[in-house]
């Protein structure tokens, strides 16, 4: 009985599939403001499902207005249903053993029991028949383990997963984390699998928050597969100047030309906003807002259409050069040069001292030009900067960086901390690098009605490593970047590294709880 199901389950997909004529599908994000559970002990399974429960209501009513938007497929964020920063010990009730999509066909909503435990599952399947959605979701996978070299002292993996059911409810992938950020509470994946799944309007990748910085899965995913959209749950916490969540998940969509539906949680008090849908040329939608309050307690739904697409443009990264005259390994050649920490790494900086006009700096390997024109004479300092080598605060991988910057105060030493506000409006911008990597990613990031804001695809274009806004843009400008990734140099990280952050990781963990608690 179950063998025929599971056939009449993979007729009915596949009939869906072939059948799927249109040019663009509908996609939904939610950012999703939960409220933190207690932490501090361990609860019963069922005080954890007492919790999980209100979550999973907002998501319901979420997955309701999607069904009546006619969206085709939803993203919810990371940690949305149990929240962050909990132990190993305190975060185990809340886990469920998901079963690996691979080896067998399972739908929740049809097949309540055959799994015991599985409450979370069976909600979100059923949100996905419902509402005749693809959904995307981000819970805790328990695996017994004991036969397994690799397996944890306590006997189980704990997985930071992502589940993905499809429009009738199956459950047809599932990802475990692969790069985690400081999350004590779960295990690494020891297989470090990249998971995609196929539907009617495309492949989609799916990744999980830290991930984005990584070659797997990210270019394993987009090189091997030739994926051509992601599903993105994150609790992403804004860092600047460089990797606020709308500037660094648009910038990617744009760098890889895919399409990128990124969900994050909703707390800004700590940083963690910013939800999009993005496409290769620019913001469908997006979300950035710093209250909590509202009906949603600062949440939103985002709907857009996306354009169907069957591959993406890794392809020209291979064949693209930028041209960039050839400068010495002189940071400045003649210009003010100084240099300021930016997250962690000694950037060289030039500032902009007219309101137009043409700037070049060097660091390492590489050299930035930028050729620029305000509307007015500068009363706030802005400065190019440069960046080649390996990163290493919060997490090891080598970037390269060419990016004009709103510097926080009128101190130079100020450049690299990010400004959070600005009142000077660019006429015209042009920014190129001699990057050594094809993995480059535009980004636009401006201020307005105090909250971050991106420009308009019509005000911005970038090809081959060259990013430029001809003809201005409409906000006051907080940042203008190419930030690229060298995932051949990360393995330049030393021991002592992994050493030094053994020992930065636990004083962040306990940083993390003191805050959100």
């Amino acid at each position: 009985m179950r063998r025929r199901f599971q056939i009449w389950m993979i007729l009915i997909w596949a009939a869906g599939t072939v059948g799927y004529n249109e040019q663009t599908f509908r996609a939904a994000v939610y950012e999703h403001a939960p409220l933190p559970p207690n932490r501090t002990i361990v609860v019963s399974r069922q005080d954890a499902l007492q919790y999980m429960k209100g979550n999973l209501e907002a998501y319901k009513l979420v997955a309701e207005e999607a069904q009546r938007q006619t969206v085709d497929i939803i993203v919810f964020p990371e940690d949305g249903i149990t929240y962050m920063g909990h132990t190993r010990k305190s975060i185990r009730p809340y886990l469920e053993v998901i079963p690996d999509p691979k080896h067998e066909v399972w739908n929740p909503c049809l097949e309540p029991d055959r799994y015991p435990d599985t409450e979370v599952q069976r909600t979100l399947s059923c949100l996905a028949r419902n509402n005749s959605l693809y959904l995307v979701a981000n819970m805790g996978d328990y695996q017994t383990c004991q036969a397994d070299d690799n397996c944890p002292p306590d006997g189980h993996y704990q997985f930071n997963t992502d589940v993905v059911y499809d429009s009738n409810g199956t459950l047809i992938a599932k990802y475990h984390k692969i790069n985690l950020f400081f999350e004590f509470m779960f295990d690494p994946s020891p297989t470090k699998e990249a998971v995609s799944f196929e539907t009617p309007f495309g492949t989609f990748g799916v990744f999980t928050c830290f991930d984005i910085l990584f070659r797997n899965p990210v270019v394993v995913l987009m090189k091997e597969r030739g994926v051509s959209n992601i599903a993105f749950p994150t609790a992403w916490m804004d860092t600047a100047p460089f990797l606020a969540a709308i500037q660094f998940h648009s910038a990617v969509a744009a760098g890889f030309g895919i399409n990128f539906l990124a969900a994050n949680i909703h707390n800004p008090k700590y940083r963690f906003q910013g939800s999009g849908i993005y496409s290769p040329v620019g913001a469908k939608t997006y979300y950035y807002n710093n209250s909590i309050t509202g009906q949603e307690n600062g949440g939103k739904l985002l709907v857009s259409d996306l354009q169907i697409l069957r591959k993406n443009s890794l392809a020209s990264f291979y064949s693209s050069k930028t041209d960039m005259p050839k400068y010495s390994e002189e940071p400045g050649s003649g210009n003010d040069v100084f240099q300021a920490e930016t997250f962690g790494d000694l950037f060289n900086y030039v500032p902009l001292t007219k309101s137009s006009g043409d700037v070049r700096v060097c660091h390492n390997r590489l050299c930035c030009t930028a050729s620029y024109s305000s509307r007015d004479n500068f009363t706030e300092l802005f400065a190019l900067g440069a960046f080649d080598g390996l990163h290493t605060k919060e997490g090891t991988y080598y970037i390269q960086v060419c990016g004009i910057v709103r510097c926080k105060t009128q101190q130079k030493s100020s450049c690299g901390a990010g400004s959070r506000v600005s009142n000077t409006y660019f006429t015209k911008l042009a920014l190129s690098g001699n990057f050594k990597t094809p993995f480059i990613f535009p980004e636009i990031l401006l201020y307005g009605e105090d909250i971050y804001h991106l420009a308009p695809p019509n005000q911005w274009s970038y090809s081959a490593g060259l990013l430029e806004a001809r003809t201005g843009l409409e906000r006051p400008l907080l940042s203008f970047s190419l930030f690229s990734r060298d995932y051949d140099y990360d393995l330049m990280a030393s021991s002592s590294n992994d050493q030094t952050m053994s020992v930065f990781a636990c004083c962040l963990l306990l940083m993390i709880n003191l805050l959100i608690s």
